[in-house]
């Protein structure tokens, strides 16, 4: 204190240096928007995906479409494009154009031995018919049903190819590249010049074809648009989150040096925050990145309540006795607030969800570093107002004996009918929040957190169109053999969970190569000794041609198998081979999500069962062990909160008794926050849900402030405290809600739920702790009144006076003391 009186301008120099050189260590601090960063790096679904990049070079494809030129010159197009692509170094491959001729002419290897066995069935049956027809002394005794013709038997037998040859829309309108990278989309720094250069190489060949138009979709561009969304989003609700501060710091206090009184600190206690979450964590994620407008709000609340009450102080005393007298009146309770939000904070480092154990540790340190920078920066700030610009007011010394004896009452007094009308309705709309509680649900949706984008609707055209997601799952094995045991392992799978199976279809190489071709053998020297022995008149017959040239196929190997049907199979560095399995449902539910998961992961303990290493890079699959994660850790962290701020509040009031009539309208209003979201349709997510225990530390704040006020002022002083400690409440409140409500302008649907359900859980507690806690407590206190036998009026006021008294006399010691 005496240094901020006397040095106050090294004091600031101090603290600016330590902002400066805290700045410069958060400026290294990367967000990361992927939800792979929520999940611990030793998680198994982590380990997967790493794993599984390094093999594939990649975590998806960017997809490039082309359209606005007809089907021959956007092929054409196509064509020169996937060379260029190919030539960046940045590109394993371009998927566009497959070899379907290949597969044509071994199709018959990759038919099944008992369609084969069919084929010989049928063509033989047609051959003989052939014969009988061109016989003159044939003579059809009994009238027979025809076998299949030749072009029946062809169009039943010639199998269509395992790929299309382009991969192209419906009506060949529009044409897509996938492209293969070398890097995953992850790094946001490779992703960005990667999709830099494609777009950049579409462009110049696109200027040879008029009117031909290229965008762009896939993990990597949607990687992209979201982190370029969700950083404008923080840093526009930041902005907005300080100006809306200021506003209240001018409204609360009037005066322009507040600004600085106020906002100085809280701007060095963010950036130190970040400075700390530079060391501790490396990185912010999405469920950390919006802790700039919770801190402001949470933040400025140290500073009001100092400033003003230095500002009240001065009214009376010079500046070292009121400086001295503001922080001696505001500490105790600043520290008790800040350690009640930061515990709450704290709790969520035991949660299972490794973004939440990250945004408890931040939020809590930051809470801490708020209000110990209040108070070792903002008294020199005062100082330094008073040496800028002094404050004229009478600085006539109050003595604490001066002070009134007998507390200030309220002129007015509320109706009992009134008062128990309001707190029936708030205890009404609790009941009606509890009733509609079962209702609720989380959050399934995946697109309505993420938003709508132009990839995320591109991504949505395509995959209708070539009828297959874009990214299926991928699964890593070691070798062939491994690889025709898990897809009978999905098989399994989709024949025991039968209508409720959700696995479209899997590839690999398994399918692309023949199998049990001892047995195929057998049947196609069948097939070639039929053809062989038709009669001469048969040997021109345009109509058996095509058999006779399948017939020619030879057993082949992997390494006659086209490149472009295989790279996408192979691992990067030949060890190992993928499986591509492709769901049946949305990659956006989370009930989809989960049965998803479920099933992927009975294929991966079936694999391992059978000895095989197993794994599995799938979006989907981490994205449902999240939401497993929050469903799981929502009821621990809210309780425990719960407890932890019950604990607070009785280690303040040193009373069971008090303290459950402090938290009871505290806990009432969480429970209307049940109504608040029904009524206007906002449900939890694995974004928001980290919200819930800090409404609990926001709104405890208003009710001890409350209950320690009127116990000072004592009985028949409600309407005094409602104006004035009730005023300072609303203060605090707005001052919270600013930081959050900021993220309402948010575009990124994830962000905006943050503000929707901390407004409505502001709203919601306010109910309680402001609004039914002081009716509770005049209907208690006239309860009490007209309970007292044998007593009249005068008698009764007397006595609250009396109790009054002391309890202020009691407090006008403690200050003393302190």
């Amino acid at each position: 204190m005496r240094l901020a009186l006397t040095r106050p301008w090294r004091v600031l120099a101090a603290f600016l240096v330590l902002g400066v050189g805290g700045g410069l260590l958060a400026s290294r601090l990367e967000f990361r928007g992927s939800f792979v960063e929520l999940l611990p790096e030793g998680a198994r679904e982590v380990q997967d995906l790493t794993r599984v990049s390094q093999k594939a070079g990649g975590d998806g494809y960017l997809v490039l479409r082309a359209r606005g030129a007809a089907p021959d010159a956007l092929r054409a197009f196509a064509v020169e494009l996937q060379g260029r692509l190919e030539a960046l170094p940045n590109v394993r491959y371009v998927e566009h154009r497959y070899d379907v001729g290949f597969f044509k002419r071994h199709g018959l290897l990759l038919m099944p031995t008992e369609q084969l066995r069919a084929l010989y069935a049928e063509l033989s049956a047609r051959l003989r018919y052939e014969r009988q027809q061109v016989n003159p002394f044939y003579v059809e005794l009994v009238k027979t049903q025809p076998p299949p013709s030749f072009d029946e038997i062809k169009a039943k037998y010639t199998a269509a190819p395992p790929v299309k040859e382009y991969l192209a829309s419906a009506d060949g309108s529009e044409v897509y590249l996938m492209i293969k990278p070398a890097g995953t989309a992850g790094d946001l720094g490779f992703a960005r010049q990667f999709v830099e250069e494609a777009k950049a190489v579409a462009a110049t060949v696109a200027k040879g074809y008029p009117g031909v138009e290229v965008d762009a979709t896939g993990n990597f561009q949607s990687r992209i648009e979201e982190d370029a969304v969700m950083r404008q989003d923080l840093a526009r609700s930041g902005l907005l989150s300080a100006l809306l501060a200021a506003g209240l710091i001018l409204l609360a206090t009037r005066r322009l040096s507040a600004l600085a009184v106020v906002g100085l600190p809280v701007m060095v206690g963010v950036i130190l925050t970040f400075a700390f979450a530079q060391l501790a964590i490396g990185h912010l994620n999405v469920v950390t990145g919006f802790l700039v407008a919770i801190l402001i709000g949470l933040g400025i609340e140290y500073g009001v309540h100092l400033s003003m009450r230095y500002w009240e102080e001065r009214q009376r005393q010079d500046v070292p006795e009121a400086l001295a007298a503001a922080v001696r009146g505001t500490f105790a309770g600043a520290i008790t607030s800040a350690v009640t939000n930061a515990a709450a904070f704290f709790v969520l480092m035991f949660a299972q969800f490794h973004a939440f154990n990250q945004f408890g540790l931040l939020a809590g340190m930051g809470v801490l570093l708020a209000v110990l920078v209040t108070y070792g920066l903002g008294p020199s700030l005062l100082a330094i107002a008073e040496r800028l610009r002094p404050n004229r007011a009478r600085a006539a010394t109050v003595s604490e004996g001066a002070r009134p004896s007998t507390p200030e009452r309220s002129g007015r007094r509320w109706p009992t009918p009134i008062i128990s009308g309001v707190a029936l309705a708030v205890l009404a709309f609790a009941s009606f929040s509890a009733i509609v509680s079962p209702q609720l649900g989380f959050e399934t949706d995946m697109r309505k957190l993420k938003g709508d984008s132009p990839s995320s609707r591109l991504d949505d055209h395509i995959t209708t169109q070539l009828g297959a997601p874009l990214n299926p799952a991928i699964l890593l094995v070691k070798d062939l053999e491994e690889a025709r045991v898990v897809r009978d392992l999905i098989s399994e799978v989709q024949a025991r969970h039968g209508a409720d199976s959700v696995f479209l279809r899997s590839t690999s190489l398994v399918d692309l190569l023949p199998s049990d071709l001892e047995n195929r053998q057998k049947e196609l020297q069948r097939l070639r000794e039929l053809v062989a022995n038709v009669p001469e008149s048969f040997d021109d017959d345009p109509r058996l041609t095509v058999f006779k040239y399948l017939l020619k196929a030879q057993p082949y190997g992997l390494n006659e198998l086209p490149v472009e049907a295989r790279r996408r199979f192979e691992a990067l560095d030949g060890q190992g081979m993928f499986l591509l399995l492709f769901p049946s449902v949305s990659n956006y539910d989370t009930r989809d999500l989960h049965r998803w998961a479920a099933q992927l992961d009975e294929v991966v303990e079936g694999a391992r069962g059978r000895n095989i290493d197993l794994s599995v890079l799938d979006s989907n699959r981490i994205a449902s062990r999240i939401f497993a994660l929050v469903r799981g850790d929502g009821p621990f962290i809210l309780g425990a909160a719960a407890v932890v701020v019950f604990l607070a509040i009785f280690a303040s009031l040193r009373s069971l008794k008090r303290a459950l009539l402090v938290a009871g309208p505290l806990f009432l209003g969480m429970v209307c926050l049940a109504g608040g979201m029904y009524l206007f349709d906002v449900q939890l997510n694995f974004i928001n849900a980290v919200v819930l225990p800090n409404l609990l530390a926001i709104a405890v704040d208003n009710s001890v402030h409350l209950f320690h006020r009127y116990e000072e002022e004592g009985p028949g002083s409600l309407g005094k405290v409602v104006r004035h400690t009730g005023l300072a409440a609303v203060v605090a409140t707005l001052s919270n809600a600013a930081g959050y409500g900021a993220l309402l302008v948010a575009s990124h649907q994830g962000l905006r739920s943050i503000g929707q359900i901390a407004l409505l859980g502001v709203v919601c507690t306010f109910l309680g702790t402001t609004i039914f806690f002081p009716a509770l407590l005049a209907l208690i206190e006239r309860w009490k009144a007209r309970g007292v036998e044998g007593a009249g009026e005068g008698a009764v006021v007397r006595s609250l006076e009396i109790d009054a008294t002391r309890a202020h006399g009691e407090a006008a010691e403690e200050r003393k003391s302190a």
